[in-house]
């Protein structure tokens, strides 16, 4: 990628090229307390104007309607009175919902935000079989690998689908998802205090940790989540029967924060991002989510946190106006912030002694090929 880099710090705005850019990246990742906050476009992938993956707030809300063209709210077509915005639509609907139990604006509202919800639902399974996609995520995860690192890299999404266990489950990476058990699989905010180590020699003082570990927070919720019984489980996408976890885009969402699975993945967020010396590196995120911001925001008032952007727009641009130092904002004229070309072109290259393990011949596939050849012969 041919490109001119710019990059936001404090007052201070400077252009690079791409390599001098990789470089000044490369820094932040050293940190021990690292961490990463995933937004809705790293799982979208437009291609020749066509959605391959999974669809961002404007592009969820015109596939609704292309699907549903005769829908109204209150009698009314809602098509062009939300500016393309799923988010704002479903708010006036819940408040039709509330003023219902007053006047019946629309007896059949609760069917119609069922109707949205289900519409997000399905764009998200539908959409996370996207293999372009998820060898972006895969790519992602094997270029944080660092043998020296002894610290678990904190992994916070807003995303419901399952991109990020997708990948690292095919790279053989371990990671804490917050659930504990086996065959049933329950939330347990705990397993983030659990670490892998790489030998359980008893007669070690210090075990080592392993390097390509990861803690997961679906702060939103996931697709995979059902509650029963007041309690969270986690399920394979299609028997999913009871009531799915997840926090649908509304502002009413900040509330739904207080509860239950949410107060503690965002307690966690808090308490990650507060710890001395923390980097936190968003992507795809546009900073539109008020409940997540007063957490980053609040990290300010620790003088060691640091703050990388990926992205541009309105509310990206504010923090700019911070004229914060910690504040450090990076974008192109040729969209560098968006996750397959930051992935592609500004990580860092994957560790050769990384490279080399994913490399290793598979010995269950290597026995059944040379069994296959000497059948042949």
């Amino acid at each position: 990628m041919s490109d001119t880099i710019s990059i936001y710090k404090g007052d201070n705005h400077r252009e690079c090229d791409i390599d001098e850019a990789k470089k000044s990246f490369a820094q932040y990742l050293q940190t021990e307390n690292l961490n990463f906050l995933i937004g809705c476009g790293c799982s979208s992938n437009v291609e020749d104007g066509k959605e391959l993956a999974i669809p961002i707030m404007n592009g969820l809300y015109k596939s609704f309607f292309e699907g549903n063209p005769d829908f109204d709210i209150a009698g009314i077509d809602p098509k062009d009175k939300f500016d393309n915005n799923l988010e704002s639509m479903l708010d006036t609907m819940l408040s039709i919902k509330m003023t219902n139990y007053l006047v019946k604006t629309d007896e059949r509202i609760d069917e119609k935000i069922k109707a949205v919800q289900k519409h997000i639902v399905d764009k998200i399974i539908n959409g996370q079989n996207c293999k372009s996609v998820l060898d972006y995520y895969k790519s992602f995860y094997l270029k944080l690998v660092q043998p020296s690192r002894r610290q678990p890299i904190n992994i916070f999404t807003t995303n419901y689908d399952l991109f990020n266990e997708q990948a690292l489950d095919s790279l053989g990476f371990y990671y804490n998802n917050g659930f504990s058990g086996s065959c049933i699989r329950k939330f347990n905010p705990n397993v983030y205090n659990y670490v892998y180590v790489e030998n359980m020699n008893l007669h070690k003082d210090v075990w080592g940790r392993v390097s390509s570990f990861f803690n997961l927070y679906k702060i939103h919720g996931s697709i995979n989540w059902v509650v029963k019984n007041n309690e969270v489980f986690e399920k394979p996408v299609d028997s999913c029967v009871e009531e799915r976890v997840l926090i649908y885009p509304t502002p009413q969402k900040d509330r739904s924060t207080l509860m239950t699975p949410y107060s503690d993945l965002m307690r966690n967020m808090q308490q990650e991002l507060v710890k001395n010396n923390s980097v936190l590196v968003t992507l795809g995120y546009s900073f539109s989510d008020d409940h997540i911001n007063r957490i980053i925001l609040n990290s300010l008032s620790n003088p060691s946190f640091k703050l990388i952007v990926l992205g541009s727009g309105t509310n990206i641009k504010k923090l700019i106006e911070l004229n914060d130092k910690r504040i450090i904002v990076i974008n192109s004229d040729n969209k560098i912030h968006y996750f397959k070309n930051f992935v592609k072109e500004l990580m860092p290259d994957i560790e050769e002694s990384i490279q080399e393990e994913m490399e290793l011949t598979d010995g269950v596939a290597a026995i059944k090929e040379f069994e296959s050849l000497s059948e042949d012969k």
